[in-house]
C-alpha cells in the first residue's frame, strides 16, 4: 500500500476538528474526499503533507507513505519529500506564487531545487508543462508576473508545477474551483491521465460529488470532522448508507429527468 492513514486526529488550539480518519491508497488509485466547508477535508490532506496551518497539529493516529512514517520525519526529510514524491495543488495557486517574480523564475527555481537540471533544461520542461495545461503562449506566461495572469491561468500554473516530477502522491484541494466549466473538464481529464501514466495516487478534495464520481476509485464522505462513509465509488454512489451521503446525491441537479452522478 502506498498510503495508509490510521485513526488520524487533528486539533487546532486544543480543539478537536478531525477525529479517527482512516483510509488506504494503492499506486494508481484516486480517492475523493467530499463534504461541506469545515468538515475537515483540507486538514486531512494538509496533515499528510505536514503543513497544517496556524496552530493545527496531529493529535493522534499514523500516516505511512511508501513505508515511511510521516509523523516522525525531520524538517530536512520533509523538504526532500515535498514537491518530488508528494505534491499539492492548492485551491488558489495564485497565493503560493511570489507576486514580484516572474512565473518562469519561480518555476525554474522549483525544478532546480528538486533535481539536478540545468537552467535551460528546466526552462524547456516548464514550458512543456504549461503547454500541457492548455496555457497559450507558454513563453509569454514564463515572462509574466502572477498579477498579469487571470485566476484560472495562475491555477493552471500551480497544477503544472505540482505535476513537474510526476509525484507518487498528488494532493489536490479543490483544484478546479477557479476555472470555467470547459477548462475544469480539461484539467480533470489531464489529472486522471497523469495518474494513469505515472502510476501515481491522488487524493482530491471537492464539494462536487459529480466530479468525485467521475474521477475517483474510492470516495470518503466527511461531516463535522468525522467519516460519514467510505468505500469504492460504486458502493458509495450506488448504495449509500449514510443519510448525509444520500442528501449530497439528491442535491445533484437533474437534466431531462436524469441525474448525472
Amino acid at each position: 500500500m502506498l498510503l495508509d492513514v490510521k485513526n488520524l486526529s487533528i486539533e487546532y488550539q486544543g480543539k478537536s476538528t478531525v477525529e479517527n480518519v482512516s483510509f488506504g491508497l494503492e499506486p494508481g488509485e484516486i480517492l475523493a474526499i467530499v463534504g461541506e466547508s469545515g468538515s475537515g477535508k483540507t486538514s486531512v490532506i494538509r496533515a499528510i503533507l505536514g503543513c497544517l496551518s496556524g496552530t493545527g497539529r496531529v493529535s493522534g493516529g499514523e500516516i505511512d507513505f511508501a513505508g515511511r512514517k510521516l509523523l516522525s520525519l525531520t524538517n530536512k526529510e520533509w523538504l526532500e519529500l515535498r514537491g518530488k514524491d508528494v505534491a499539492m495543488i492548492f485551491q488558489d495557486s495564485g497565493n503560493m506564487l511570489n507576486p514580484v517574480r516572474t512565473i518562469g523564475s519561480q518555476f525554474v527555481e522549483y525544478m532546480q531545487v528538486h533535481s539536478s537540471m540545468g537552467k535551460g533544461e528546466a526552462e524547456e520542461k516548464a514550458k512543456s508543462l504549461l503547454k500541457r495545461m492548455n496555457l497559450p503562449d507558454p513563453a509569454r506566461v514564463m515572462e509574466s508576473h502572477p498579477f498579469e495572469l487571470s485566476g484560472g491561468m495562475r491555477q493552471r500554473v500551480g497544477i503544472a508545477m505540482a505535476l513537474a516530477f510526476q509525484p507518487q502522491l498528488l494532493l489536490a484541494d479543490e483544484p478546479t474551483s477557479a476555472l470555467d466549466v470547459t477548462t475544469q473538464a480539461q484539467i480533470v481529464e489531464e489529472l486522471m491521465q497523469v495518474v494513469q501514466e505515472a502510476g501515481s495516487a491522488m487524493i482530491i478534495v471537492t464539494h462536487n460529488i459529480g466530479v468525485a464520481a467521475h474521477m475517483a476509485d474510492k470516495i470518503m464522505v466527511m461531516i463535522g470532522g468525522r467519516v460519514a462513509e467510505y468505500g469504492t465509488t460504486a458502493e458509495v454512489i450506488g448504495s449509500p448508507r449514510a443519510d448525509y451521503t444520500k442528501t449530497l446525491l439528491a442535491s445533484v441537479p437533474e437534466i431531462g429527468g436524469r441525474r448525472y452522478v
